[in-house]
């Protein structure tokens, strides 16, 4: 047996403190969920799988839908991010990429996303007069309603920006700007607090 010289996955972030005890909703914090299972599907066949395995899909690009314990945001017609609905849900992510890891044929591709993309999420009651600081892009509740999804710039750098139903914001960005991230945020956002959340 050759030994796994790589030890676990690091991430760039990994020095933030760990978030401990429920979760306070009227504290604004930026939380590192990086850790969390995700994937992302892209090229011919990504929908036709998804629909054939029962998946959540949106009928409609830059939105996104909820299942039973997943989060699948339509990223292009043949492009998906696929999110657990919990911070604990990452068992129905995990058996739902084994299956397209088990499947033969036309499938999509692997983007990588679970890998590529760090995943921060906004919380709390100054969420909404934070946006304008982070993008240019109109976030407006009629611009930006609960469940969509933007594509845009954040922080100066390509994102996609999903908007929850508890009034949370995920961003999602290339992880080799992960400090570059945390530092913007540090600066432009001095009351926030920043965590981590290791499940």
């Amino acid at each position: 047996m050759i030994a796994n010289l790589a030890g676990p996955r690091q991430w760039p972030l990994d020095g933030l403190p760990v978030r401990s005890g429920p979760s306070d909703a009227s504290a604004d914090m930026v939380l590192d969920l990086s850790r969390l299972s995700r994937f992302g599907l892209r090229g011919t066949g990504t929908t036709a799988w998804m629909r054939a395995h029962g998946a959540p899909l949106p009928d409609t690009l830059n939105d996104s839908v909820e299942g039973d314990d997943l989060i699948v945001l339509r990223l292009g017609r043949e492009e998906v991010l696929v999110l657990p609905r919990t911070l604990t849900g990452g068992a129905s992510v995990d058996a739902l990429r084994a299956a397209w890891d088990a499947t033969e044929g036309a499938k999509g591709y692997d983007a990588y996303r679970d890998e590529g993309w760090c995943w921060l999420r906004l919380t709390g009651p100054g969420t909404a007069a934070a946006l304008p600081l982070l993008t240019a892009a109109d976030t407006r509740d009629h611009a930006f309603p609960v469940g969509s999804v933007l594509q845009t710039r954040a922080m100066h750098l390509d994102a996609v920006l999903l908007r929850g139903r508890e009034g949370q914001i995920d961003i999602f960005f290339d992880v080799a700007s992960s400090h570059y991230a945390r530092d913007f945020l540090a600066d432009v956002l001095p009351g926030r607090r920043l965590a981590r959340i290791d499940i």
